[in-house]
This record gives C-alpha cells, structure tokens and sequence, in this order.
C-alpha cells in the first residue's frame, strides 16, 4: 500500500539533508514514506575531492565535474543504506524533462521505489562568458544579478549537454515536480539566517545557497498552492547556525546520523557501487564526521509553539496550524462533539512561517500573532509580525494588522530579515503582550496600552538568547518571557500589571537543547517551565519556589529522545511531574505522559503512539474535562486523540483525523 505521507526535500547541496534534516529524513525512509529530495546545484565547490584538512590539498588539480559526480554517487549511498540497509543498493538512473527546457537526472531505488533523488546541476560558481574569470552564482540567478545559470553535466548521468536556465524555467520545473509529487511535506532550508552575534560585524552564518534553495521553493510552493493539490505543512531547518546553541540531538541519534554521514563520504569502502568515480563520495569531509559541529542538531528556523489547540468562543476547541505558508484555522462543530470542521484560511495573500502565537483569555476570542514573510519577489520582502482577532461568536477572524519588526528602517536591511517567531500573551487586564527576538539576539516587545492602542517597540535587552521562548501571565495578571540563552534561561517579569519588565539571570537550567520552552502556572503563584536538557533530550521540569525564586537545578521526567517543545498542561492537585505532557519522539511520533489516577503515585508514564507529525504537539481540556491531544501529521492532516474520560489520568482514545 503506497503511504499518505509524500514527503519532499529541496535542498542546495548533496549532503544538507544529512547533515541538517537527519534524523527525520531518515524516520520517513523508515516509516515507508514516499520520500523524494531534490539538489539544486552541483555542489562542485572547488572542485578537490580530498580532505580539507589534508596538508598537501593544495597539490590536487581540481575536477569540478567529477567532485559533483562523487558526491551524487555518496548520496545515493546513503539513501540505500537508510532505506534498505545496504549502501551498494542499485539505483535506476534517467533523464526525465520537468518543463521545456530543464532536463534532470532522476534516480529511483530499485529495491524501493517510492524513493527518488533529483539532481538539477545548477553550476555552483560558473564562469561568465567573456567575463574575465568572474563567477556567477546561484543566488545571483535568484535575485536577477544574472539572466542564465549554465547546469554543469558530470560523468555517469544520463543527461550530458550544459543547459542555460534562467530563474523562471528553475521555478516552473519545481512547480511542475510539486503537481506530480503532491507532497503532504515539504522541507527546506533558512530563507533568513540568523548572522554570527559573535563576532563584529555583520557575518553571515550560512551558506548563500542554502538561502536561495529556501527562497525557490517557497516561490514554487506558493504557485502550487494556487492549484487544487492538498496544501502541504513547510518545514525549515536551520543550518551552519546549528553550532551557536544547545545540542538538541542525543547520542544515539548523533552516532545514527554520523554513520549515514560516513557513508555519504565514501568511509568504508574502497569501491565505488557504480563503478564510475575514482574516489567515490565526498572525501572534503575527511574521516570523522563528527568534526562537523553543526551537525549535533536538527533545528527548526521557525520554532513551533505547544499552544496552538485552545477552548474557544462557545466552549469549542479550536487548532491552528500553517499549511503551505497560510495559517489555517478548525473548530469543533459542537463543545465537547469530538467532530471538528475546517480548515478555512486565515490569509489570501503574503507567506507566513509555520509557527503562530495563540493567545487570548480561556473560552474566550482567539488572538492570533504570526510572522509574515512577503510573497517571494515583492519589493519589501523583510518579514513582518501580524494579528488576526477572532470575533466573539468564534465564526470569523479579522484582517490581519501590521505590527510591524523591531529593525524595520534599518539600512541594512539583512536586520530586519532576522525577525524571530512571536510570543503573545494577553495579560490581567486584557492587553495583548508580543514578544519576538530581534537581530541584536535579545528580546523586542510591543504591548497595548489600557485603551487598546499598539505602544511602539521596546528592547528588553540581553543578548544570545534563542529563538525559542515563551511569554506566559501569571495568577497576579502579570506578564513573564521566559528565552533560553547560551548557558541558561532568562526570565523578564512584571512587579505589577502593566508595569515595566526587569531581567532575571539567576535561573539554573543548564544549558537548554535548541528547540523551545514552556511556561505553565503551577498554582500558588508559582511557574513552572518544561524543557529538553541539551545532548540527553531528556524532558527537565524546573519550578519556581513559593518565595519567588528558582531551585539550584531542574529535575528530570524522562523522555529522552527526539526534537522540538514541550506541550504541557497543569494537573490541579499534582506535583511538577505529574503534569500532562507530550512531545515528538525520537520516532516522530506523539509521546504523552499522564498522572496516575491514584494521587499516591507519582512520576511519568510516557506512551509513544499514533504515527509521525510535523512541529510541536498542543494540549488543552475541552468543554467537558476531556483531555484533548492534537497533532499537525506529516500526511498534511489534524489528527486529535480524546481521553476516554475526564477523570485525571485518564487514557486516550484512538486517533481521530480531521
């Protein structure tokens, strides 16, 4: 039986799904996904398939053409031997044409055919015709600094003549494979990395390409939405940015995704399986992968959010998820009815990242904050945050309205583009509170005043802090942004509602896994926050003491393995580990603890089911008291599982998809 769940890869280069996708490009091969990766250039850099830390490097005479060959010969190893276990598995090789005039080469794995390699060969750094040794660039065919891009055929593939592309033809090709695809995921790459705060200046940390990539696809992917394929979930990795914050991978996943790096760099054997390179994969990698510093994490460029599912206007749940860049909206038909409705839009125009802020009081008008990129190509494309207000009926939202971005106006303009992902909260009061990092890496706010009108935007300060925090009210009607920096977390608070914000450092977390936290009140005026401890994955519960200040260190509930937040929500009458909880797996899969029935025992019990989902998971009580876990799959669909009764503890029924 073919699998629901088509997942596709546009990628720059043959090894950044390796290095940043793993381990969940290789749960989908696992999970009998259909599962395709598409290359945009012919990642032929220099041209030198010997280790760059290789003292007589400088000696070899570069081969540009046979590089990329190796490297395409590496991927396709590793795909056979995450597929199917063996690395020599055999590989049909074709020219297929995407649209007239850009010819591929399409690999399939024969002993699984639902898997595929696209090679495009977009010419990295081709010389320009009567250009004096100057290079063109794929970024440059992105931005129309060039009409042409000149493809770069390698030894081996079945499509041999240079073909000169130019931006349109690369689009429509990608829009083209999309119809044919119909992806329920699609993942790339950072279309706005974050710069080196470490060092003066401005640094870019990425590779150009690796943006480009981003920015071709979600051009692609917006004309494919436009057509009456099922709107695919989008997903972002980050890249070379990986190596500025927590580890969010544990070993076993770390030694997994070394071992598939292995192979892509020819590590193992003396012998290429096609008999076709001399040095087969990519040897610039050298004999240890894990010299890659950046390959310890699989992080998302847009850190997705656990509060997302919510009690609504009329006593109906409501969920909310972004679906190829639109934001999404459903709602139970009835409270407590377990049948839901949706999606309807909340946008027609603009692309939005995939996480949203949900906010607003228990019961009451959803207040939706999100972070809209303009349409690829427009002339102000710097991102912007945006509020959607639902009405009191629960039936229909507003327009979105400008809030606007920290570093707009800036003459640089790359600033601007490093806007992080909302926070919002609503507080005592009913002012709405939204929080988002800026590019100086602290945290910017804009709060209502007591009439409903936007202050403008305020620096709380600090600096090396994620993109990954939490804005939560408290019991007092006060507002609290918690962010994991370098080594811990920071806490800004209000003394009083509506009052400024100060700094807390003094909390002990230790050093929090890229990826996320959560903030939930514990009753008694007391917070507590749920994390991941960076390199164990291991879920940590931290909570405030009585007298307002923070324990010497967090405690551990286990759950080790895989990425992303955690979703939490209170048990009235039970202690921090004895919460509901839930989070990805290792596997992809929705992982939940619940508290025992019997107030005696305490400690988690986590269960891993259902089957694997995209961003983060969401919890809430429905009407009725009924636990509700709702998860976004990688088929594209709400999924929803009800516990069988309200009594605490009570477990889940089945998977119910929307």
């Amino acid at each position: 039986m073919t699998s629901a769940r088509s997942i596709v890869h546009i990628v720059a280069h043959q090894d950044d799904d390796l290095y940043f996708m793993n381990p969940d490009l290789v749960r989908s091969l696992q999970g009998g996904d259909r599962v395709t990766t598409v290359v945009l250039t012919a990642g032929e850099g220099d041209g030198i398939n010997v280790d760059t830390n290789d003292p007589e490097r400088s000696r070899a005479t570069p081969d540009h053409a046979g590089y990329s060959a190796a490297r395409g010969c590496g991927l396709r190893s590793a795909y056979g031997r995450m597929a199917t276990g063996d690395r020599d598995a055999a590989w049909r090789r074709e020219a297929v044409e995407l649209v007239p005039g850009f010819v591929v080469e399409r690999c399939t794995l024969e002993a699984r055919p639902d898997v595929r390699l696209y090679f495009c060969q977009l010419h990295m750094g081709a010389f320009q015709a009567g250009g004096a040794g100057a290079r063109t660039r794929v970024f440059e065919l992105w931005d129309g600094t060039v009409p042409l891009q000149p493809t770069l055929p390698v030894p081996g593939s079945p499509v041999a003549g240079v073909q000169h592309l130019d931006r349109e033809t690369v689009l429509a090709g990608l829009t083209a494979l999309l119809a044919e695809l119909r992806p329920t995921v699609v993942r790339t790459l950072d279309p706005d990395p974050e710069h080196d705060g470490g060092k003066e200046g401005y640094v870019q940390s990425d590779h150009p390409d690796h943006t480009c990539a981003a920015e071709f696809t979600m051009a692609a992917l917006q004309r494919h939405r436009a057509t009456d394929a099922p709107a695919p979930a989008v997903e972002y990795y980050r890249a070379y940015a990986n190596r500025f914050w927590g580890q969010n991978l544990d070993q076993p996943e770390l030694d997994e995704k070394a071992d598939y790096l292995g192979v892509y760099a020819g590590l193992g054997s003396d012998r290429c399986p096609e008999g076709r390179c001399a040095q087969c994969g990519d040897r610039q990698l050298g004999p240890n992968p894990y010299r890659s510093t950046h390959m310890r994490s699989c992080a998302a460029r847009y850190s997705p959010g656990t509060g997302w599912l919510r009690l609504g206007p009329g006593g109906r749940l409501n969920a909310f998820a972004v679906l190829a860049g639109r934001p999404m909206f459903w709602t139970e038909s009835a409270p407590a009815s377990g049948i839901w409705w949706g999606p309807y839009p909340l946008a027609q125009d603009g692309w939005f990242a995939p996480s949203l802020a949900v906010a607003g009081v228990p019961g009451g008008p959803a207040r939706v904050v999100a972070l809209r990129r303009q349409a690829p190509h427009a002339p102000a494309s710097a991102p912007e945050l945006v509020l959607a207000e639902q009405d009191e009926f629960g039936q229909g939202f507003t327009d979105w309205v400008p809030l606007g971005n920290p570093d707009a106006g800036h003459p640089d303009g790359r600033r601007a583009r490093e806007l992080g992902v909302p926070m919002a909260t609503v507080d005592g009061a009913g002012r709405l509170h939204v929080f988002a990092r800026d590019f100086a890496q602290g945290v910017a706010m804009r709060r209502q005043d007591q009439y409903g009108g936007w202050r403008p935007w305020e620096r709380l300060g600090a600096s090396f802090v994620q993109d990954a925090g939490v804005a939560h009210t408290t019991q007092a009607g006060t507002v609290e942004v918690y962010v994991p920096g370098k080594s811990a977390v920071h806490r800004w608070y209000q003394s009083e509602p509506g009052g400024d914000f100060h700094l807390d450092r003094t909390l002990k977390t230790g050093v929090v896994a890229t990826g996320g936290i959560t903030a939930v009140d514990s009753g008694g005026g007391r917070t507590a926050l749920y994390f991941r401890e960076a390199g164990t994955q291991q879920v940590m519960a931290y909570r405030q003491h009585e007298t307002g200040l923070w324990p010497g260190g967090p405690a551990g509930v286990g759950g080790a393995g895989g990425t992303g937040p955690i979703a939490a929500l209170w048990a009235p009458g039970r202690g921090a580990r004895d919460i509901f909880l839930a989070h990805r797996s290792a596997t992809g899969r929705l992982t939940v603890s619940l508290p025992f029935r019997d107030k005696d025992v305490s400690g988690p019990r986590w269960r891993e089911s259902g089957d694997p989902f995209v961003q983060a998971p969401s919890l809430a009580l429905d009407a009725a008291g009924h636990l509700v876990a709702a998860v976004l799959g990688a088929d594209g669909r709400l999924h929803v599982r009800r516990a069988l009764s309200p009594e605490v503890g009570s477990p889940l029924g089945p998977d119910r998809t929307i």
